[in-house]
């Protein structure tokens, strides 16, 4: 991996910094998503993925889990497509 190096004032790397805090990223996520737009929509569904993933996980900890099986899911959900 390559590294760039570039240099800014000051009030530039804390508008920098501010702005990616805004948004809750590194200035690297920040400055990356900025230079390469396409790849930002990749990041935003891998971010919903491991927070869906955390949610379940969670949940299942929590003990609230379901004691159907596969196909009985399976089905009701195909049987609710139906109506």
């Amino acid at each position: 991996m390559s590294r760039l190096t570039i240099d800014i004032t000051d009030q530039q790397h804390q508008s920098l910094k501010a702005l990616a805090a805004l948004q809750g990223k590194t200035i690297k996520q920040y400055a990356l998503e900025r230079l390469f737009p396409g790849d930002a929509d990749a990041d935003q569904a891998w971010q919903e993925l491991k927070t869906l993933l955390g949610n379940r996980i969670n949940d299942g900890l929590a003990g609230k889990v379901s004691t159907k099986s596969i196909n009985e899911i399976l089905n009701e959900e195909l049987a609710g497509d139906r109506a």
